[in-house]
């Protein structure tokens, strides 16, 4: 016989109750475990689709810097810039005196070395303004074809051809004679620096004078005055790091600044990018790249040399999976008209390299996409 249960009115509102509580609950839970699984599903779907889309390779900027060293051992008595500086030809960049000079001076038995050197910058200041009397002889004789090319050309005598390349010949000379007269203008002034004032301290007037330490312990002594020398800007350039204190002795070759030159294509800029051997067939000779930055900055560029060499991948780009640790280079440049921030150009910053698979992709890299060597006959030229 089956028992018989009663339930009242009330109990049966709250099981009621209960069953929809649960149902509820049972159904945000599907909805949750449905909202995650189709967001793996497209996180999972955009990676893929990304990577076959692109390949990614990691790389950095190369900029090459400009350090300036001492030519031989000194005293530095001042740096005239700081970092971020922006210098034009012809600034002073710090001011020194050559310990070598002075040494020499306390020796009584020799010859002063800004005596010998005065005259070495004269017989350079003579050679160079021989050069200038002959590179502009060169121009003007480059300038008088030029013309009588284009007057056979009015006539129909000749066609422009040999005017091009007279023009770009006189462009040439023009340049060496700008370059010459550079040069001249440099040495000029530092023969000037190295003539002994009329009036001033003698020569040899410095041997009464104490130790070579007590000559350095005092950077104003008329001693010194005559004898510092300035070191002047070559170019328009940027400082990127001042290394050296004042009032100190630094060694031939000791770095004391760096610079960086205003124009970057003039410091080899270029994209730097690590090609794992197993993604090379994804990357060719002129393939277009995307140079991404962070999430606001990217620019294009163009691979312009192709596994050439090979570099150590660094430690933080380097695979847990993977036992090859070097990859070969590829060197990309950059596509010209673009406006990037100065930083984003700064040597050794991180980038990412993406390359498109659109142009590689299920197709054999043509013969032309690398230099080929042939054993028993050596390399093949293009």
């Amino acid at each position: 016989m089956r028992n018989f249960t009663y339930h009242s009115q009330e109990e049966k509102e709250n099981l009621e109750a209960i069953l929809r509580r649960r149902k509820r609950k049972f159904n945000r839970q599907q909805i949750i475990a449905i909202f995650f699984t189709v967001l793996i599903i497209a996180t999972a779907a955009m990676y893929v689709a990304f990577h076959t889309y692109y390949t990614e390779y990691d790389g950095y900027v190369h900029v090459d810097a400009n350090k300036v060293r001492t030519p031989f051992d000194i005293y530095l008595d001042s740096v005239y810039v700081k970092e971020g500086d922006i210098v034009a030809p012809g600034d002073t960049l710090y001011s020194y005196y050559n310990i070598d000079q002075i040494v020499e001076h306390f020796n009584i038995n020799t010859e002063p070395a800004s005596i010998s050197h005065h005259r070495d910058l004269t017989l350079k200041a003579a050679a160079l303004q021989q050069q200038i009397t002959v590179a502009r002889a060169k121009v003007n004789e480059l300038q008088t074809q030029i013309a009588a090319e284009e007057h056979n050309i009015s006539f129909g005598l000749s066609d422009n051809s040999n005017q091009l390349d007279l023009r770009r010949e006189l462009n040439v000379a023009r340049a060496q004679l700008e370059s010459l007269m550079r040069q001249a203008a440099i040495v000029y002034g530092l023969a000037r620096q190295s003539k002994e004032p009329g009036g001033g301290v003698s020569l040899h007037g410095m041997h009464s004078g104490g130790s070579t330490s007590m000559v350095f312990d005092n950077a104003s002594s008329a001693v010194l005055t005559w004898t510092r020398t300035y070191h002047l800007a070559s170019d328009s350039s940027i400082i990127t790091d001042v290394a050296a204190p004042d009032r100190m002795v630094f060694f031939e070759r000791e770095e004391i600044l760096t610079t960086q030159h205003i124009d970057l294509e003039d410091n080899n800029l270029m994209v730097v990018a690590y090609i794992p051997i197993d993604k090379i067939h994804r990357i060719n000779l002129n393939s277009k790249a995307e140079i991404v930055v962070n999430s606001d900055h990217s620019f294009t560029a163009r691979v312009s040399v192709l596994g050439l060499r090979t570099e150590v991948i660094p430690d933080n780009l380097r695979s847990y999976f993977s036992k090859r640790n070097t990859a070969s280079i590829a060197l990309l440049k950059i596509d010209e008209g673009q406006t990037i921030p100065f930083w984003a150009m700064a040597n050794g910053i991180p980038v990412s390299v993406r390359v498109r698979n659109l142009d590689t992709f299920n197709t054999e890299p043509a013969e032309d996409d690398y230099l080929w060597y042939k054993t028993g006959e050596g390399l093949k030229i293009r």
